[in-house]
C-alpha cells in the first residue's frame, strides 16, 4: 500500500537550504524585537543542530562575557542566569527566547553545543562579566602602579563610572589605548605565557577602541569578523556555526543601504564562499516591539503590492510563513522590502544582500519577562 508523504513545510525547504553550510547567519530586522521571528529562528536553529550537525553558536552578543561563560562550563560552575547576562538584554530578557534560552543551556552542560559572542563592544547592562572583573583580569599581566592604574581605567570605563573629574573624553579614550598597548606587549612577551583567551580578549578591546563612539565605516563588523574568526580557530576543526545576529550584520552587501559599510556576512563570503549563507526574516503585517520589550507595539506599515512581503504571498494560502530563497529573491529584481528594518523600505535586490529570507504572516511585538 502506497504512503503518503508529507509535503516539505516553507521551514523545511529553508533546513534544506543551509543544512550543508559551514556558517549560516540567522538575520532579523535590527530593532530586535520581534517575537514570531525569535520563535521561528529558535526553531530553525534547534532544527540545524539536531537534523545538520550543526554544533557552534555565536551571538550578536558580548565577546568577554561568553568566554566567561565557556570556561565556567568547563569548571562546572556555569548556571543559567549567567548564560542569559552574557547573551544580553538584547534577547534573554523577552519571554520568546526563554525556551532556547533553557535548550542551550542544557546543550552546553551535556557537551553537545559550543556558544560564543562576537561583540567586542563592552559595559551592556547585563554583562557582569566585562564590568566586574574584565579590568582585573586584562590588567594581570601589568605590574605595580600600572596593573592598578589600567584596572581603574578599563573599569571606569566599562562601568560607565564617568563624572566631571574623569569626564569621557578623547584623552580617556587614549588612556584606555595605552593600557591596552601595554598589555599586549606583555601578552607579547615570552615570559608572560597568557591563555589565548585573555590575548583574544585584549585584542578584541583594542579593536573596539577603534569605534567607541561612532563607527561610520563598519569598524564593529571587522572587529566581530575577526572575533568570530578567532572563534572558529579555538573550537574544535570543522565545526559548523549558527551565527545570531541582526541582517544587517548577516547581509552580504548594504550597497543602497549603509554606503561604505562593509557588513559582517561580506568578509564571512569572502572567506568561504558558498559555504556561508545569510537568512533575513521580515513580516507583511503585525508588529514590532521596543529594545528590551517594553513599551506600546508599533504597528509594521502596510506592504506595496509590489514588496518582497506582499510577492512572498501571492499565491495565497493558509501558510504563517513563506522562505524566498535566493533564486526567487534574484527573480524578483529590485523591489522594495523591510528585512533590513521594519521602520524603513529599502529598494534592493535582495538576492544580492541576502541567501533568503523567511517572511512572516504577522510578527508580534517582543515582550519582557516579569522581573523577578
Amino acid at each position: 500500500m502506497d504512503h503518503a508523504v508529507a509535503a516539505p513545510t516553507e521551514l523545511d525547504r529553508a533546513v534544506h537550504a543551509v543544512c550543508s553550510k559551514q556558517v549560516v547567519l540567522l538575520g532579523e530586522d535590527q530593532h530586535h524585537a520581534g517575537a514570531t521571528t525569535i520563535a521561528v529562528k529558535s526553531l530553525l536553529l534547534e532544527r540545524l543542530v539536531r537534523e545538520c550537525g550543526f554544533r557552534g553558536v555565536v551571538f550578536e552578543s558580548q565577546f568577554y562575557d561568553m568566554l566567561d561563560f565557556e570556561q565556567a562550563t568547563a569548571r562546572g560552575t556555569a548556571t543559567p542566569g549567567q548564560l542569559g547576562d552574557a547573551i544580553g538584554a538584547l534577547w534573554s530578557r523577552y519571554a520568546a527566547f526563554a525556551p532556547l534560552g533553557q535548550w542551550l543551556f542544557a546543550e552546553t552542560q551535556a557537551g553537545r553545543v559550543l556558544l560564543a559572542g562576537m561583540d567586542p563592544q563592552v559595559g551592556g547592562v547585563t554583562a557582569r562579566y566585562s564590568q566586574q572583573r574584565l579590568p582585573t583580569d586584562l590588567s594581570s599581566v601589568l605590574v605595580g602602579d600600572r596593573r592598578e592604574a589600567c584596572s581603574r581605567i578599563i573599569g571606569r570605563h566599562d562601568r560607565w563610572e564617568y563624572d566631571d573629574s574623569h569626564p569621557f573624553s578623547a584623552s580617556a579614550v587614549q588612556q584606555l589605548r595605552d593600557c591596552l598597548r601595554d598589555i599586549r606587549a606583555k601578552l607579547d612577551a615570552k615570559d608572560a605565557r597568557p591563555s589565548s583567551v585573555l590575548g583574544a580578549m585584549a585584542d578584541s578591546y583594542a579593536s573596539y577602541l577603534d569605534f567607541a563612539g561612532e563607527d561610520p565605516g563598519g569598524l564593529r563588523d571587522r572587529a566581530m569578523y575577526r572575533n568570530l574568526a578567532w572563534v572558529r580557530a579555538h573550537w574544535p576543526p570543522n565545526t559548523r556555526i549558527v551565527v545570531w545576529c541582526a541582517s544587517v550584520h548577516a547581509a552580504k552587501t548594504l550597497d543602497g543601504v549603509r554606503p561604505g559599510v562593509r557588513p559582517l556576512g561580506s568578509y564571512l563570503a569572502e572567506a568561504l564562499g558558498d559555504r556561508v549563507a545569510a537568512i533575513g526574516f521580515s513580516a507583511l503585517g503585525g508588529s514590532y516591539g521596543h529594545v528590551g520589550g517594553h513599551g506600546t507595539p508599533r504597528p509594521l506599515a502596510p506592504a506595496a503590492p509590489d514588496s518582497l512581503e506582499s510577492r512572498a504571498f501571492a499565491a495565497g494560502g493558509p501558510d504563517a510563513l513563506r522562505f524566498v530563497d535566493r533564486a526567487q529573491l534574484a527573480s524578483m529584481g529590485e523591489i522594495p522590502g523591510r528585512a533590513l528594518d521594519y521602520g524603513k523600505f529599502h529598494a534592493l535586490d535582495w538576492s544580492r544582500v541576502l541567501d533568503g529570507v523567511i517572511v512572516l504572516r504577522e510578527e508580534t511585538a517582543a515582550t519582557a519577562m516579569p522581573a523577578d
